[in-house]
C-alpha cells in the first residue's frame, strides 16, 4: 500500500476547512478565513468572545487560516503549557501560542503501544497497521515541539486579546514541508481570491 502524500492530505484538508468559510450568511460568523497577519493585527473583539471584527467590522468571524514563516520560539515552563513562537508572513510579525498537550500525546502513546502489541497475535494486521499509521500521524499533530525556527507553517486558530496586544491561539497547525511549494501557492491562491471578493 503506498503512503499517501503529505502535501495532498495538508491540501484536502486545507481545502475543507477554508470552504467552511462560504457556508456563512450575510452578517453571520465566518469559519477558517484566511487572513494575512497585517490584517489580523486589526481584528477587533465583539460583544461575543468568540466572535470578531474583521476590515473595520464589516466581516464577522470565528476563527482565521494564516501561513508564515517561525522566526521566534520559546519553550513553556512548568507553569506555561503553551510554546510561543514569533512568525512573520512579510505583512507583519507576531506572536503564535500553541498549547503543550502532554496528557493527549501520552494517550496517543498508548494506545500505539497496545496496537503494536495486537499486531503480534492479530491475523488481520492490515486495519493495525493503517491505525497504527494514524496514530503516529496524530501524535506528530499533537506536538508543536517539532517546529522549528524557519518552518513555514498553516495556523488554524483565532485572535487572541490581552490588553492591547493581539497574538494568534492556534489550535490546529501543520508544517509546510518539502521543496514544492504546493501548499504556499495553494494558500495564496486562496487569499487573493478572498481578497479580490473583499475589495470588488
Amino acid at each position: 500500500m503506498s503512503k499517501p502524500d503529505s502535501n495532498e492530505s495538508l491540501e484536502t484538508e486545507f481545502s475543507t476547512k477554508c470552504s467552511l468559510k462560504i457556508l456563512g450568511k450575510e452578517n453571520k460568523p465566518m469559519e477558517f478565513v484566511p487572513l494575512l497577519l497585517r490584517d489580523v493585527r486589526q481584528c477587533k473583539l465583539t460583544s461575543s468572545p468568540s466572535i470578531f471584527e474583521a476590515f473595520s467590522g464589516s466581516i464577522l468571524l470565528r476563527t482565521i487560516v494564516v501561513h508564515a514563516r517561525v522566526v521566534g520560539k520559546i519553550l513553556p515552563s512548568k507553569k506555561n503549557g503553551q510554546y510561543r513562537f514569533e512568525i512573520d508572513d512579510n505583512t507583519a510579525v507576531m506572536t503564535l501560542f500553541v498549547p503543550r498537550r502532554s496528557d493527549d500525546i501520552l494517550e496517543v502513546q498508548r494506545l500505539h503501544y497496545e496496537v503494536t502489541a495486537r499486531m503480534l497475535c492479530k491475523q488481520q494486521k492490515e486495519p493495525l497497521k493503517a491505525l497504527q499509521r494514524l496514530l503516529v500521524k496524530t501524535r506528530k499533530q499533537l506536538d508543536p515541539s517539532r517546529i522549528s525556527v524557519g518552518n513555514k507553517i498553516f495556523i488554524f486558530g483565532r485572535p487572541s486579546f490581552f490588553h492591547d496586544h493581539i497574538s494568534i491561539c492556534g489550535f490546529s497547525w501543520e508544517i509546510d514541508e518539502g521543496p514544492s511549494r504546493i501548499m504556499e501557492m495553494a494558500f495564496k491562491d486562496e487569499l487573493i481570491e478572498w481578497y479580490t471578493k473583499k475589495y470588488s
